[in-house]
């Protein structure tokens, strides 16, 4: 009888061993699964932070200097003297763009325009254009319009008064910071020099081109 009693108790034994052994086997691998879904997790945020990252340094703290230019002109009065006087006058009213591509805003300091033709500077009826201190909003373009005189005595201008167009430029640097939340502070400079063509007979402007 105890023979048969001990060879009955090793059965139950054997299955205790084998039940650890798979308890075991399957804490080691649910530890396994755990530490892999760990490590993507990591791994995802790593790659969404340098995403992050790429996407501000490229664009919202990657400052592009304003663009300064003439957006349009329109002839108000304009007379013509060709052989002994030899000039134009004009009066014009225009506007000025001044165009901020970033996501701060830009502070611009005053600003003198001039007008020239051929590298000469012309002289206006109430000296050169001045624009005023002012501030640009992010991502945005300040429009500022004013009226000018042009007065062009004492030039050569028989082959573009005999031609019937006269192409002037403007030229003007602007001094400036750019503001981002208190956070990024930048000096930048901005240069406006543009080409206008006035057609003379039909006393409009035309193709104005800037750099």
């Amino acid at each position: 009888m105890s023979r048969n009693n001990t060879e009955q108790v090793h059965p139950a034994q054997n299955d205790d061993v084998e039940t650890a052994s798979m308890d075991e086997s399957n804490s080691k691998e649910l530890h396994q699964k755990r530490g892999m879904k760990r490590l993507c997790i990591a791994t995802i945020i790593v790659l969404l932070f340098t995403v992050v990252v790429l996407v501000f340094t490229t664009t919202i703290f990657h400052v592009h200097t304003p663009k300064f230019r003439i957006r349009s002109m329109t002839i108000d009065e304009l007379t013509t003297k060709s052989s002994s006087n030899n000039a134009i006058d004009m009066k014009f009213e225009a506007e000025i763009g001044i165009k901020n591509t970033n996501f701060g805003h830009f502070d611009f300091e005053k600003t003198q325009v001039g007008f020239f033709y051929r590298g000469t500077h012309l002289a206006l009826a109430d000296g050169d254009v001045l624009v005023e201190e002012g501030k640009v909003k992010p991502r945005s373009t300040k429009k500022i319009q004013f009226t000018a005189e042009i007065g062009t005595k004492n030039l050569i201008l028989d082959d573009d008064i005999e031609s019937g167009f006269l192409t002037l430029t403007s030229k003007a640097k602007m001094n400036g910071t750019f503001h981002f939340m208190k956070l990024i502070k930048r000096n930048r400079s901005s240069e406006m020099n543009c080409s206008f063509t006035i057609n003379l007979d039909k006393k409009v402007v035309q193709d104005i081109n800037c750099q």
